[in-house]
């Protein structure tokens, strides 16, 4: 596995920058995309982590973050599919 560009994290962050500065105005469907690249980053980053001679410590802590990622994005894929247009915590 080849590591994670920089610049596929630094669009993710941008993305969520953009995100946070809409506020209210950004769509379920934006958000649910938006996670689910996070998502796919944070679990490329955990197979690196696994394969890279990381500790243990560290490539659990990268796998736990990409589950709970992936979770979140399949959450929101599900209210963006549903039309619902507000996430709540």
């Amino acid at each position: 596995m080849s590591a994670v560009p920089a610049a596929q994290v630094s669009a993710v962050i941008a993305w969520a920058a953009r995100l946070t500065a809409a506020g209210p105005a950004s769509t379920t469907i934006e958000t649910a995309a938006y996670l689910t690249a996070k998502a796919a980053v944070l679990e490329r980053i955990a197979a690196e982590r696994g394969q890279g001679g990381w500790t243990p410590e560290d490539v659990t802590a990268a796998a736990e973050a990409a589950a709970r990622a992936r979770q979140a994005a399949d959450a929101a894929a599900l209210l963006a599919a549903a039309r619902i247009t507000i996430m709540e915590d």
